[in-house]
């Protein structure tokens, strides 16, 4: 017998969104930005690679590659900001 002070954990406290009020995936022809295309190689690569995904090997030369090219293309975004 549970107190009476005590919470039930299982109880779900926000309701459950509408139905068809989720977000949906991005729209047909719509592009990501070339930072955002970057951090996709770079998630996909080292979601998928087990070298990557063993956590007492580190990344691999690959990964490190694509997050260079994410951080190059970061820093590129802002300088091109700080120009304007």
């Amino acid at each position: 017998m549970a107190d009476e002070g005590a919470v039930d954990v299982d109880e779900r406290r926000d309701q459950p969104p509408p139905h068809g009020t989720d977000t949906a995936a991005m729209p047909p022809g719509a592009r990501l930005s070339p930072l955002q295309q970057a951090w996709s190689r770079y998630v996909t690569h080292t979601t998928r690679c087990g070298d990557c995904r063993d956590v007492d090997r580190g990344r691999c030369a690959t990964s490190e590659r694509l997050y260079r090219e994410y951080q190059d293309r970061g820093k590129a975004a802002c300088d091109g900001l700080a120009d304007t």
